[in-house]
């Protein structure tokens, strides 16, 4: 399985602590807000899922887990309200979750973790884990194996990212926007950090298809995984069933 890895900034760099505050505004600027709509679909679907607890890694500042958060309150469901973990590897990137958590009064549980091992996670404890738009910094592989232990059996596994989409033409037209507008548009608003928005490129290139990480996800342990395409295929939503 190849690593999605890159030279292109070094984690010990802090990148994510500088980025934290803008991180959000650049999603909106990036996807021209379409993100919100991929996210709300994936907090639809991890809504609608049993179990008692529901772990989002590489959490960021908290989209997804208080998206998941205020569906269920709105329905009045409390079975995940206590039982949300939100894990990342930069407080800082949890900080903001934190102070957004705090603003819409809603109670979940903030852990630095880093997805590539899930330590302080009990193995077979959680009935959900999520993913967004992060697999494709990380090395897929101790991810996906990490995702493995700590889900219970049967548990499922729900990951947002990046995808390839299957016309030529307009694959080559939106890597060209990634490649030119992203850096002009990053460049103003993280002040020339180019590490920030060399961030939000990597990966993008590399990542598989949605059928070729579909094979990737099933050969580490889940079934029935499937992959969703969301806007033509630019983003695509896997989910996978931990097996035994």
């Amino acid at each position: 399985m190849k690593n999605s890895n890159s030279a292109d900034f070094d984690l010990d760099d802090k990148v994510f602590a500088r980025m934290a505050e803008s991180y959000d505004r650049l999603c909106d600027f990036f996807s021209l807000y379409t993100h919100r709509i991929w996210k709300n679909k994936l907090a639809k679907s991890i809504a609608n899922t049993p179990g008692n607890n529901f772990l989002d890694i590489a959490a960021g500042t908290g989209d997804i887990a208080l998206r998941v958060a205020l569906r269920l309150k709105k329905n009045n469901d409390i079975t995940f309200k206590k039982n949300i973990i939100l894990g990342d590897i930069c407080d800082q990137m949890l900080d903001i979750a934190r102070r957004k958590a705090d603003e819409k009064d809603i109670e979940c549980n903030f852990c630095i973790i880093d997805a590539h091992n899930l330590k302080s996670i009990p193995s077979a404890s959680i009935d959900v884990v999520s993913i967004s738009f992060a697999m494709k910094i990380c090395d897929r592989a101790q991810v996906l194996s990490a995702v493995h232990r700590v889900l219970k059996p049967g548990g499922k596994f729900f990951c947002l990212e990046a995808s390839r989409i299957p016309y030529p033409w307009l694959q080559s037209l939106y890597l060209l926007y990634m490649g030119l507008c992203i850096p002009m548009i990053a460049n103003r608003v993280t002040k020339g950090d180019r590490s920030a928005y060399n961030y939000l490129l990597k990966g993008i290139n590399d990542f598989p298809d949605k059928s070729e990480f579909v094979k990737e996800i099933g050969t580490c342990g889940f079934k029935d995984v499937t992959a969703t395409p969301l806007s033509l295929g630019i983003v695509a939503l896997h989910v996978g069933i931990k097996d035994g």
